[in-house]
This record gives C-alpha cells, structure tokens and sequence, in this order.
C-alpha cells in the first residue's frame, strides 16, 4: 500500500486508517523512542512517547505531502523530536550512558528494572567490551535473532551465537544473584 493509499483510507475512516498506520509502523516507533529513552527512562515512558507520537501524526495529517515525506519518514521524525523531549526532562536523574551504547540500546516490554539494577546491568554489559555489548544487547534486549546480528555486524551467525554463550557465561559470573529476587 503507497503512502497515497494510505493518507486516502485515513482520511475516509479515521479508525481504520490510524488503526493500519500504528500496525505497520508501531514497531519502528518503539525503536526509536526506546533507542533515546531506555538509558534514562522506563519502558512506559517509551510507550508513553509512541503513543503521543501517533497522536500528533493524527493532528497533523493534513500538513502532510505524501510527495514531500514518506508516513514512515514522517512518523520517525515526530517519535525522534518526542523522544529527546522525553529524554530531556528524565536525564536529571538516572543513568546516562555514552551516545553510542544509547544508539545501540532497545529493552523489551518486560524489561523494567529499578535504578540500582540498571546500573549493575549497564555495567556489567559495557565490562563484556565490544563486540560482545552490542551482540548481548541486540539478542536479548531488542529480541533480535543470531541471524540478524551476523548481518547487521558483518559476522558469521556462528560467531554470534558463541559470542552470545560465552557473553551470558560473564554475565552470569559478575551479576551473580543480584537478579535472583
């Protein structure tokens, strides 16, 4: 379905037209915000950013020109600007890291932990070295498989998955019990 298509089925049922938009792109948008947000914020505080995200793209669907800017491209910048807001106003006080781990970081819905842990965990990710962070954090934070790591980083699925084993292998060993209860 064009960009065309879709503002079309928008405009002549709002419900259904909005409903297809969050399907197709939600996803994307969790990415983005989650990208900013997670260092300093909570998940809902991403939920949070997506959903203003829609709303504003609703409010605004008549500024846009499919010809000018995709809905995808649209969509990306509104999360993009909501979610440095976001980040803004949640940095005074949690954790910052570095702006490339902040890049290359996503948590899934059932990540929520409190400060102290994020910390701990962090930490611990950040001591694996590189490539090991961004293998650990793309498997189990973002829930992508082995296949997908080896070709975004230019590696053999084998070499992830071992990296993955021996990566959980030092987690395990310098987290210890602090995620047992």
């Amino acid at each position: 379905m064009t960009d065309k298509q879709l503002l079309k089925k928008l405009k002549k049922d709002k419900d259904s037209g909005l409903s297809l938009i969050i399907d197709l792109y939600s996803g994307l948008l969790y990415k983005i915000a989650a990208n900013v947000i997670l260092p300093v914020g909570t998940y809902e505080d991403v939920e949070e950013c997506v959903s203003d995200s829609f709303l504003a793209f609703y409010g605004e669907i008549d500024k846009l020109d499919p010809d000018k800017a995709s809905v995808k491209a649209y969509l990306a910048v509104i999360t993009k600007r909501k979610a440095i807001d976001v980040y803004r106003r949640l940095r005074g006080s949690a954790l910052i890291i570095d702006s490339e781990e902040a890049a290359d970081s996503e948590v899934s819905p059932d990540f929520s932990l409190d400060y102290d842990r994020k910390v701990l965990l962090w930490g611990a990710l950040r001591s694996l070295g590189e490539p090991d962070t961004t293998i650990i954090t793309r498997k189990y934070l973002l829930g992508e498989t082995a296949a997908e790591i080896a070709l975004k980083m230019n590696m053999s699925e084998g070499a992830v998955q071992k990296r993955i084993e021996r990566g959980r292998q030092k987690l395990k060993l310098e987290l210890g019990g602090v995620f047992n209860g």
